[in-house]
């Protein structure tokens, strides 16, 4: 996953890809490290995934544009817009699939 630290670069790459996996985690949280790791796995299965992540310490304003209170929070974008959104206790295989359904709907029209 590719580490965004402005909120102007993480505009641009939402607005770049159709999907997107974002990260967002907190520091010195232990939680957010390893589920960031286990993420991070996950996107690698998804080769044509954009997926990325930031500390919510590195660019403040996260937190008002995309409404994240706590860590680790996953957000699942397509065309910008949040269809999946997985907080503290992120459910793998839940994720997994939402990933292969989109996945499989933006490729089906490509």
């Amino acid at each position: 996953m590719k580490h965004l630290t402005t909120i102007a670069d993480i505009e641009q790459t939402i607005e770049d890809y159709r999907l997107c996996l974002f990260f967002i985690k907190a520091p010195d949280c232990g939680v957010c490290n390893v589920m960031l790791d286990k993420v991070g796995e996950l996107a690698e299965t998804f080769p044509s995934l954009c997926s990325f992540y930031t500390d919510i310490l590195e660019e403040p304003l996260i937190a008002g544009r995309f409404l994240v209170y706590s860590g680790p929070t996953v957000l699942l974008l397509m065309e910008g817009k949040e269809v999946y959104r997985g907080v503290q206790f992120i459910n793998l295989e839940e994720l997994k699939q939402t990933v292969n359904r989109y996945l499989a709907f933006v490729e089906k029209d490509n």
